[in-house]
């Protein structure tokens, strides 16, 4: 008994262990409850950044399978070209202008529309046919207009209601050097050559994107065929870069198509004065940004009258630019130039530069706004007679000015309003400046 009271007892050890066993548990499980709540403030607050971000790609995805897939006939035919063979597709859209203008406080308004019906069929293992019908009606503004050197609205093509076979051709690729890397491409049929030549991913759409005729394709290009540019001919494509090359796409292209031949119509003398183009497309990839680059060159056999007066069976020719590139994920800019014979026609030069953004930076992931100018320099030949031809002195270049914004109303309707500003119609610094505005609405099925 003596030895348990001087010495340390027994229970005193059992008694601290006790209640470190019992303490500590508690103390760790406060900690890690902690850690847990700061750990789940983390999780949520990456989780939410993580739906911004899925959202922000979700929007654009979208936005670029719009544009690539049914927005309009013209990428619906490219989309023909690039998906080679595959299943039917039967497409089309319908689009309505309301376009006025504004010269001196004094102007006009008036309206449009077309429709483009649109079919791919597959034939054969390595083609495809592709048919489209367009129907169209409205004058639209142009015939009030001082003489302008580009048109206010491409899209006024047909006025009749009634359709019109517009194109019918037949695509197919050959097994050169293989049939895993098929390289040589044929399109044969009725053609608008603006399908396949001086394209361009931002300005190349008149229901779509700019309206203008400048903003759509090069006006320094004098294309053949009938009114609006269509008609017979052939063109060959060969692809210089294997499929199995990364980052990088070379095609040369070569089209051959009827001239436009006064009086006599498409298919009537289809290679006689026929209007030839080449061009070479590059396409590249810088960071994941794409770009496409083109250069061509052309000539229209079609008889022309020199401005002098020293020849009336003379040909236009020229070359030019068509460039697109994606500076950013929304941002993507866009130039062209276009040269042509000062000799027989109005304008020598042509340049456009402008872009397009798409509205993720606003959480309008499928809007889009679209900014370009463009300066026709009006020819030195033409300047001399055009007081005696058209009746005013083209002293002056034209300049031309389109913004737009395309809002999505929803996964089939798109509304857009479009502003213009000429300064120096058709060269002549006498005229005021003319302010046109419009509003478009495309359907798409």
């Amino acid at each position: 008994m003596k030895s348990i009271r001087r010495g340390n007892p027994l229970w005193l050890p059992a008694l601290a262990l006790f209640f470190l066993t019992s303490i500590l548990p508690l103390q760790s499980f406060a900690g890690t409850e902690e850690e847990i709540k700061v750990l789940k403030e983390r999780v949520d607050a990456m989780e939410g950044q993580h739906t911004e971000f899925r959202k922000s790609i979700a929007e654009e995805l979208d936005f670029l399978r719009r544009d690539m897939d049914m927005v309009d006939y013209r990428t619906a035919r490219i989309k023909a070209l690039d998906q080679k063979v595959g299943a039917f597709t039967l497409g089309g859209d319908l689009s309505f202008f309301l376009q006025g203008f504004s010269v001196d406080g004094e102007g006009k308004t008036d309206g449009s529309y077309s429709g483009d019906l649109f079919l791919t069929i597959p034939v054969g293992p390595y083609g495809n046919v592709y048919l489209r019908g367009d129907i169209g009606e409205g004058e639209g503004i142009a015939g009030g207009l001082p003489p302008t050197f580009s048109g206010p609205n491409a899209d006024l093509e047909f006025n009749e209601p009634k359709f019109t076979l517009a194109e019918a051709w037949y695509w197919t690729s050959f097994p050169i050097p293989d049939l895993r890397d098929q390289r040589l491409e044929l399109t044969i049929g009725k053609i608008d050559p603006t399908g396949i030549f001086d394209a361009n991913a931002v300005a190349n759409s008149e229901t779509n994107q700019f309206i203008a005729d400048i903003f759509v394709n090069n006006l320094a290009i004098e294309f053949a065929g009938d009114e609006n540019g269509y008609g017979p001919g052939v063109a060959l494509g060969y692809r210089f870069t294997s499929i199995y090359t990364t980052g990088l796409e070379v095609i040369g292209r070569l089209g051959l198509f009827e001239g436009d031949i006064e009086g006599e119509g498409t298919f009537k003398r289809v290679f006689d004065r026929p209007f030839v183009i080449g061009e070479l497309d590059i396409k590249t990839s810088y960071y994941g940004l794409g770009g496409n680059y083109r250069i061509y060159g052309w000539i229209n056999q079609n008889s022309h009258t020199k401005w002098d007066g020293s020849d009336d069976d003379a040909a236009n020719k020229g070359f030019g630019l068509s460039i697109d590139q994606r500076v950013s994920n929304d941002v993507t800019l866009f130039a062209r130039y276009g040269l042509q014979d000062e000799d027989v026609s109005n304008f020598g030069q042509v340049i456009t530069i402008g872009g397009q953004v798409i509205g993720n930076s606003w959480r309008r992931g499928n809007d889009a706004i679209g900014i370009a100018y463009g300066l026709s320099k009006t020819s030195g030949k033409y300047e001399d007679v055009s007081l005696a031809t058209n009746g005013y002195e083209a002293k002056g270049d034209e300049h031309y000015i389109e913004a737009y914004y395309k809002y999505w109303a929803n996964a089939n309707l798109t509304i857009s309003p479009d502003l213009q500003y000429v300064v120096n119609p058709g060269g002549d610094e006498e005229k005021d400046a003319v302010l046109i505005y419009a509003a478009r609405m495309q359907l798409t099925f």
